[in-house]
């Protein structure tokens, strides 16, 4: 899809619509998001439930579970939603500079945001870049500056920031020390000689944590966060996940600006689903050089998510948008129009929600249910009440932004 063909297919109106799928797609993350899991882990030995529980779980290093697909998604919404956004913003007669700063002082709101929610109920304040908000702070700048370079340039840039991701890894080496620099010029800048030191970090899974590039605390990643001073990931994530999950906002850039053309449906439909196939076939192609490990945002792991967040909008646009079938979706969407209210009350009033609950699901509930569910009833009601605070806001018409 070339960058003249698009614009030819775009027409004058840029634009367009409000994506209903969009908002629905966006609702459906941040419910799943909400739920923690529906409580489930509790029947991950169970027979029959145990497939699902597992899938709500993240994966423990390497794979990909549906789980794991949750931060993807809602950074893939992220970038199919910005050409729609610029495109308005053009249209009411904004200059480049204008959008441009409109662009970092979301950036910069979004970190404050997260730095918020990192804090909140701690003693001190957290200054971290591994949360969603400030990965997708960092990500969205950076997209916005090829946003308006057409397709082929923001593939280009997708493309060189995931191989220059991989080749930071590859580059630092099994050792913990960069195999571009001598291991005393490394330990100078901060590097050790010999691996990074493991009492800085107790590995989360000690039997996974065998080293290399792509180990939890013998990566670039990690040795970076040490560098700069940042809190330590107990889960092993780590700042420069920002590069390569940049891609993935990209990828939703490209998927958005394709929902702008003037095509007909079922071509933008096969385009996406064509895409999602490739991100998976190649995603798993890669495995055996590049693990597939979300921690670490591997090339891998962006390429098989982008696929599935590929299918994920086929199903929503192909059902909501293009065979008009809306009605279903209106609990969704009343949650996708107020991600960041949802976002912000399941890091903050999650706890208080569920004291609340406590009593009646320990009372009433308990008696008529086994114990491992009730951990997904109180999951349930707790989830419930966070989307009656959406559906409030929704008939009041009170949207946040940022």
């Amino acid at each position: 899809m070339g960058q003249e063909s698009v614009a030819a297919a775009r027409g004058p109106a840029s634009a367009g619509p409000r994506l209903t799928s969009l908002d629905a797609y966006r609702g459906f993350t941040m419910l799943a998001m909400a739920s923690g899991g529906l409580g489930m882990q509790q029947l991950l030995t169970d027979p029959t439930w145990g497939w699902l529980a597992d899938q709500l779980e993240h994966r423990r290093w390497e794979g990909c579970t549906f789980w794991d697909l949750i931060q993807p998604s809602f950074m893939f919404i992220v970038g199919v939603a910005m050409p729609l956004a610029f495109a308005q913003r053009r249209q009411r007669g904004d200059s480049w500079a204008r959008q441009c700063l409109h662009a970092a002082r979301r950036s910069l709101t979004l970190i404050a945001l997260g730095i918020f929610l990192d804090s909140f109920g701690r003693n001190a304040v957290v200054i971290q870049f591994i949360r969603v908000l400030q990965q997708i702070a960092i990500g969205y700048f950076l997209a916005f500056l090829v946003l308006d370079r057409g397709p082929k340039v923001q593939a280009g840039v997708a493309a060189l920031l995931l191989v220059g991701h991989t080749a930071a890894y590859l580059l630092w080496g099994e050792t913990g020390t960069c195999r571009l620099l001598p291991a005393a010029v490394a330990a100078a800048v901060g590097g050790p000689a010999n691996g990074p030191p493991t009492t800085a970090i107790v590995p989360l899974f000690p039997p996974l944590a065998a080293g290399g590039p792509w180990g939890p605390i013998t990566n670039v990643g990690f040795w970076v966060d040490q560098l700069l001073g940042l809190p330590l990931s107990s889960g092993h994530y780590v700042t420069i996940n920002a590069i390569s999950s940049t891609a993935t906002i990209l990828f939703g850039v490209l998927a958005g600006e394709l929902l702008q053309t003037t095509w007909p449906a079922r071509r933008k439909l096969g385009v996406l689903a064509a895409a999602g196939l490739a991100g998976l076939v190649v995603g798993l192609a890669l495995t055996p050089w590049v693990p597939m490990v979300k921690r670490l945002w591997t090339a891998s792991f962006t390429l098989f998510a982008g696929g599935w967040t590929c299918w994920f909008l086929v199903f929503f646009y192909g059902v909501i948008d293009v065979l008009s079938w809306r009605r279903w979706a209106f609990p969704l969407v009343v949650v996708g129009v107020n991600s960041i209210a949802i976002y912000v009350a399941a890091g903050t009033l999650r706890g208080p929600i569920r004291s609340a609950l406590q009593p009646f699901v320990a009372g009433p509930i308990a008696a008529a249910i086994a114990p491992p569910w009730q951990p997904v009833v109180m999951s349930v009601l707790s989830t419930t009440v966070l989307w009656l605070g959406c559906y409030w806001l929704y008939r009041r018409g009170i949207f946040f932004k940022v």
